[in-house]
């Protein structure tokens, strides 16, 4: 037996790896990991529709030109090898994939101990000589890259730039609004993927990170400083490795939320699609907004977030992909999610229907009531025993059936279809008859003093118990002592 050796085909390689899958914020965040490996605390982005390319420049610890090569070439570090516990890198792909998914021309310019080195991959040329040309460039080519007197000002620093960006326009005419848009949901996602980095959290290396000078705000998507109530952490333990970290949240009701916190909540608007499972690997949000299909994503449960940690040593169990926006968690792991997933939906339903009292408390008298037939359909009716409609009747007697008519023909009209669709979207939806209390102390007056009259006490006795007054007992007691109780 005899080994031969069949190099891969430099343009061939290239080409495919375009095709991986990457988007414009998912290809940024990807080249912010490396500065984040590179210990910068800070990564400044420039794009000019004019000039028509984007640079990414960092002040980490920079890259040497034997550095520079190796950083450069597929599969520099393979995925098996042991990385730092703070790097980001997976596959030795990310960098260039990530780049070359959005423009043909890459250079990288690094500085370290007062050296400059620059490197670029330009695919017309590996598609014209067809083998892996890496270019490296002059000091006068280098003075003609763009941003590149920045990096200079920098003891250290990684400057990647981004030309002939092929797939970003795809001879769009409008390019500045193009790149205008594209650009804002690059500043989008990177203020959620690296919200806990942008929020200097404990342990972590305080990162700023700017768009054309203007600086990235984290997006929190449990609002940990607000509102949110974080269960008790737990861990999952497996062999040896290290520990898998899990914190649940239970989000506030939306009521009680300014529309910018609502957007934070709803990352895109829509709090039903993006409950469950936030998966950071080295704190960088990787996945988002999934139950990994052992739950539905149920109106009810929209509250429900969980925050999982997991180390990088378990990234070949996680299968997690090269856009690093994949991760799919091992079958040991989902025997324990199961039962987080039961506990904390629960939680997040029991919030949603517990408003007040819930509609089966038999403490209190409900306007409307939920019903199930005989072959289980559920049904809404309108309650005709409640004691104002009972007073109304024996007021008006000649009108009990016609009164009832007309609550049946209510009844059969209430849209539900209508509202199970904007329940399953993110619309608030406010009752208006959840009274203020000057609303229910005017209702009091008109119940007793202009249209019902008769027993009086037990009309009262009746209304303390009702939806509308079940929050406001001392208007019950106050009209008790009034002047106009003593005349009825």
């Amino acid at each position: 037996m005899k080994f031969i050796e069949t190099p891969p085909d430099a343009a061939s390689i290239m080409e495919s790896t375009r095709a991986i899958g990457y988007s414009l914020p998912t290809a940024v965040a990807d080249i912010i990991d490396n500065s984040i490996a590179a210990e910068a605390s800070r990564v400044e982005i420039f794009y000019s529709p004019t000039e028509k390319y984007v640079a990414i420049l960092d002040d980490g610890s920079g890259m040497n030109g034997e550095e520079l090569n190796r950083a450069m070439k597929y599969g520099g570090i393979s995925p098996l090898d042991i990385r730092h516990e703070k790097d980001l890198g997976r596959f030795g792909l990310g960098m260039k994939t990530a780049s070359l998914s959005q423009c043909e021309v890459l250079t990288v310019v690094s500085k370290k101990d007062g050296e400059i080195s620059a490197r670029r991959w330009d695919l017309n040329e590996i598609r014209r000589l067809n083998f892996w040309a890496l270019m490296e460039l002059s000091p006068e080519e280098i003075n003609s890259i763009p941003k590149v007197d920045l990096l200079k000002n920098f003891s250290s620093g990684t400057l990647i730039v981004w030309q002939e960006l092929d797939r970003m326009f795809q001879g769009t005419q409008n390019i500045e609004r193009i790149f205008s848009e594209k650009m804002n949901a690059v500043r989008d996602h990177l203020s959620l993927v690296f919200h806990r980095y942008l929020a200097g959290e404990e342990g972590l290396k305080k990162l700023s990170i700017a768009v054309n000078n203007l600086p990235v705000e984290p997006s929190d998507p449990f609002l940990t400083e607000k509102f949110t109530q974080a269960l008790p952490d737990e861990k999952i333990n497996i062999s040896d490795m290290p520990p898998i970290k899990i914190r649940s949240y239970i989000l506030p009701y939306p009521s009680k939320l300014s529309k910018a916190d609502s957007k934070l909540l709803g990352i895109t608007e829509d709090m039903q699609k993006n409950q469950g499972f936030y998966i950071y690997r080295n704190k960088r949000l990787i996945v988002w907004g999934t139950w990994f299909r052992r739950a539905k994503k149920e109106v009810l449960s929209k509250l429900a977030r969980i925050q999982i940690d997991i180390p990088p040593a378990f990234d070949s169990l996680w299968v997690l992909d090269v856009k690093k926006s994949v991760a799919v968690p091992p079958r040991i792991v989902c025997q324990n999610l199961d039962t987080m997933i039961e506990n904390l939906a629960g939680k997040s339903k029991k919030k949603w229907t517990h408003r007040g009292n819930a509609e089966g408390d038999k403490k209190f008298h409900h306007v409307w009531q939920r019903l199930k037939t005989r072959d289980e359909t559920i049904i809404y009716e309108i309650n005709d025993k409640h004691p104002i409609f009972l007073r109304l009747i024996e007021k008006f007697p000649a009108c009990e059936k016609n009164f009832k008519n007309l609550l049946k023909l209510i009844a059969a009209s209430l849209p539900l279809n209508q509202l199970l669709i904007d329940l399953s979207g993110n619309v608030e939806i406010e009752n208006p008859a959840t009274y203020s209390e000057d609303m229910a102390r005017e209702l009091l007056k008109i119940y007793v003093d202009g249209l019902l009259g008769g027993e009086v006490n037990k009309l009262l006795d009746g209304l303390a118990k009702d939806d509308t007054f079940k929050n406001y007992p001392q208007l019950i007691e106050e009209f008790r002592r009034s002047e106009v109780y003593d005349r009825l």
